[in-house]
Formats: structure tokens, sequence, C-alpha cells
């Protein structure tokens, strides 16, 4: 790399990085509270055995997480700072892969147009997408150790995102795709065979550790083909036109003759095998027949997406899913436009207009209700994307606006009972107790096992009631829930009241084993 390329990458970059701190105030959302806030174990990094067995598949993840508490707490504001690093050397790294492959023009550019798009804004300023981002570096670290022949830090980076996002998995058929691209063509195969031998032991360790992938919806196989051959259309025309971003988007759908999801399908299969046939012998007999840079970026596309396709999650469509997705369509344009001469003015352009989208994207990010109000718009018809908005606006003790939005969700799905419960919050914060405890009777006649139903009602009963009605309120959600902070902690609290200590004793103890930092824990223990 010439000096000039030096500086000017270095200007890239921290251009970059400055344009991403916009986003370094946004709040805890969404699963941030649960993989983040609500994860134990981030909160004893001292101890490295919990992190490595609370999710065997992501240790490296939540080290960092951990590392982070360390540092501030639950201040998002270093968890942003991380993430921003992250991404930059990201861009970096996608630059120098691409000079390996492309032009130095080319490469230059892709890097910097992918790293100011607002398709990134979900890897970046949304915490719990740095799994992705993460995920990433140590992909393209990978990629580009292999591509300069150097097999020792190959097989390191890939055991490292395979102790970070199970995205790793195909890490190795990608790895295949470049051989014909590495500097030495000699000797491949003892690696590509020690990476597939990481990926089968992680796999192992996982599943004998954790069991089989649980399934969060059981939906037939042709369904979820159906369904992610839509998703993937999507996340091309995000990338292509990032109008319609939302932290939640419905999933695409599907009728008993899905014409457009087929017709999907039938494509990424056509181009999957256009693309496996443009190279003509395997990479390991030696050859300098390479890639097609366009076959070899929808490879990259289709590596990088497979994993997140094939279970059936309860989210079809997550942008964060897609975060290294859009460098092979953003290489794609650039190698489009470097022979007519418009490289430059074009990529000047779509900089200027990436990077104003991601601002906005960023601003949107900086404020929950304003998160969740996009989805709502985009998708009214949404019950999941109402009920989001609904509990940004309940989180702001906006009480009025957040009951609308409960009733609209229970007009769209007449059986959630997270909604009527919170309902029932509501209405109780605005004067009617007397309505929020018909509303959770009614939830717990419907749904006996609603716990925190059974927790609103021993609070209830506990200022308006009978401390004898609390107690049974408490012993149902316990029933049901035995893990349920909120009710061990009101049973200790009855019981210690009650005098009766070794009872409290027994329910303090094990709302410690399930909140151990929970904010009561100081008091439960000091009694």
């Amino acid at each position: 790399m010439t000096r000039r390329e030096g500086v000017l990458c270095t200007v890239g970059l921290v251009a970059v990085a400055l344009l991403w701190s916009l986003g370094i105030h946004a709040p805890f959302v969404y699963d941030d509270k649960i993989e983040v806030i609500g994860n134990p174990t981030i909160r004893i990094y001292t101890e490295l055995g919990a992190i490595a067995t609370y999710n065997v598949s992501r240790p490296l993840l939540i080290a960092t997480y951990a590392l982070n508490w360390a540092w501030g707490g639950f201040d998002p504001t270093g968890y942003h700072v991380v993430s921003i690093a992250v991404h930059v050397v990201n861009v970096l790294l996608v630059g120098l892969v691409l000079r390996e492959l492309v032009s130095p023009r080319v490469a230059h550019t892709t890097a910097l147009l992918w790293g100011v798009h607002p398709m990134c804004v979900q890897g970046v300023t949304y915490i719990t997408g740095r799994s992705d981002a993460l995920c990433a570096t140590f992909w393209l670290a990978a990629s580009l150790a292999w591509l300069r022949n150097n097999g020792r830090w190959t097989l390191i980076f890939v055991a490292a995102g395979l102790l970070t996002k199970e995205h790793t998995v195909l890490l190795p058929l990608w790895l295949w795709f470049l051989a014909p691209h590495r500097r030495a063509q000699s000797g491949p195969g003892w690696a590509l065979a020690s990476m597939c031998g990481l990926v089968v032991a992680g796999a192992a360790l996982r599943v004998g550790i954790m069991g089989w992938p649980h399934l969060e919806l059981q939906r037939p196989v042709w369904q979820q083909t159906m369904q992610q051959a839509a998703a993937w259309d999507r996340y091309v025309l995000l990338w292509l036109v990032p109008y319609g971003q939302s932290v939640l988007h419905d999933p695409p759908p599907l009728g008993p003759w899905p014409i457009v999801p087929m017709v999907s399908l039938v494509f990424w299969l056509a181009a999957i095998a256009a693309a496996l046939a443009s190279r003509r012998i395997p990479p390991w007999r030696g050859s300098d027949v390479r890639w097609p840079p366009l076959a070899l970026g929808f490879l990259l596309f289709v590596c990088w997406l497979l994993p997140t396709s094939i279970l059936p999650l309860k989210e079809s469509v997550a942008e964060h899913w897609a975060y290294l997705a859009g460098v092979p369509l953003i290489a794609a344009g650039c190698l489009w436009l470097e022979p007519r001469g418009a490289l430059l003015p074009v990529a000047t352009l779509f900089t200027l207009g990436l990077g104003a989208l991601t601002v906005q994207q960023n601003r949107m990010w900086s404020s929950e209700v304003a998160l969740w109000q996009n989805a709502a718009v985009l998708y009214p018809q949404s019950a999941d994307a109402n009920y989001g908005y609904a509990d940004a606006l309940r989180f702001a003790a906006d009480w009025s606006p957040a009951e609308a939005g409960y009733r609209h969700v229970l007009e769209l799905r007449k059986d959630d009972e997270n909604a009527a419960i919170n309902l029932g919050i509501c209405r109780a914060q605005q004067g009617h107790a007397d309505e929020a405890h018909a509303i959770w009777t009614e939830v717990t006649r419907l749904h006996p096992h609603a716990c925190r139903a059974h927790d609103n009602l021993g609070a209830w009963a506990r200022r308006y009631g009978t401390r004898r009605e609390a107690l049974d309120e408490y012993l149902s959600a316990f029933h049901w829930c035995s893990d349920d902070a909120d009710a061990l902690l009101n049973l200790g609290d009855l019981f210690w009241e009650r005098g009766d200590t070794g009872l409290a004793r027994k329910y303090y103890a094990q709302y410690l084993a399930v909140l151990p930092y929970g904010a009561e824990a100081e008091r439960v223990r000091a009694r």
C-alpha cells in the first residue's frame, strides 16, 4: 500500500468512526435487555467458566459484554464504543480482503460505502447486533490470512469465529471457494480439513452441553425455505434501496400458492448453481483458474446468510443477520462503474447520501419509542410491532398511549396474555385498580400459567385485599414459574413480615439464585 493510499484509508476510517459516534448514546433496546442486561454472567467477569458455559456458542461475544460491564456497568456508552471500534476494524478488513481480489480503487470504495451504509446500523448501534459484527471480524480476518497463505492464523480466526457466533460454521466452505486466489497454491487441503474438524468439534461440544438447537417455531421445511427465499429478496432490496428499515420486520406472507416466494427460490437456486459452475476444476489440484469476482461475491452472500436461514426462528428477517451480506452487492456495483470512469463521482454521491441515512437511523435508535413507532407505522397490522411500540410507551410511563397500543394488539391477537397483563398495568397506573384487577383475573382464568398476572394480583391484594389473598397469588406464580424472581421476593417478604424466618430464608435464597444482582439483592442478603 502506498503512502497516499495509507493516508486516504486513515481519513476514511476516521470519517466512519465519527459518523457512527453519533449513535453513541442510544439506549439498550429489544434483545439488549435479555442478552446484555439480563445476562448475569457478565457481572461476574472474573469467573471465566461461567462466561464460557452460559452459551458455549458465543463465549467470546459474552466476554466482550463482561469487559464492558467491568469498565462502565450498564452505561450504554462503553458498549457503543466497542461496537463502533469493531465496525471500523471490519471496514479496514473488507478493504484488505478485497485488495487481494480486485483493484485497490474498487476495494477501498467498496469498504467505505459498506462502512457508512445504514443497513449496518443493527450490527453497530444495536448492541445485541455485535454478535454479527464481531463474527464478521473473524470471518474477514480468516479470509485475509487464508489469501496470504497463513494457515496457522486462519485456523486461529476460524476458532475465534466459532466461539463468537454460529455463522462461522460455513466459513471453511467460503475459504474453499477462496482457495484458488491464495498467493501460494500449495497445500490448502490440510488446513481445510483442520477447519472442518474445528467446526465438527464445536458443533459436538455445543450439542453435548446445550442439546440440539431449540426451534422457536414448528414450521414445515417447505415453508421455511420459501420464507427465507423471500427474506433474502428483502435483504437485497434493503441494501440496494435502504428504505423501510425497521427494528422488526414482518415475515413475508405465504399463501396456499406462494408464487412470488417460489419464483424467488428458483432464482436463488439457479444463481447458486451458476456461481458454482463458473469455476471448472477443484482448487486442490492447483490451477490458475479463479472464481469470477461476481460469482465469488455471490457465494459470500450465500455462505453468510445460510446459517440463520436454516432454523425456523420467531423472526424471519433481521437486518443485523445481513451485516456482511452487503459487501458483494456494493462490490458488484463498483466493479461495473470502474471501467466506465464513473466510480469516483458516483461513489462520492452515494457516500454522502448513505451517510445521511445512517445519521437518521442512529437518531431513531436513540429513542426506543421512536424506534418502535417506526416499526408500527411500517407494519400497522403486525401484533409484534405494535406490542413493541406499546411496551416502549409503557417504559416511558406514557400510560394512556401505551394502553391504546395494547388494546390494538389485542384486536390483532386476541389471546395475547402479555398484552392483556400490561393493559392492566396501564389501567392501574391511571388510578383504575379495580379494572386492572378484573383484567388480570380474566387472564388467569384463560391462562392459569400466566405468572405475571398472578404477581400483579398479589401486588393488588397486598394493597387493597388481604395478606392471605396475596400469598395465594404469589404461590400460584411460584407453582407455574419456579424461577419467577418477583414471586420469590414477595413470598420471602410476606413470610418475613409474618415472622416465619425459615420460609422467608427459603424463598430469599431462591430469589438470590435466580437474580443474584437484582435491585433488592443487598436487602435480601442482609435479611
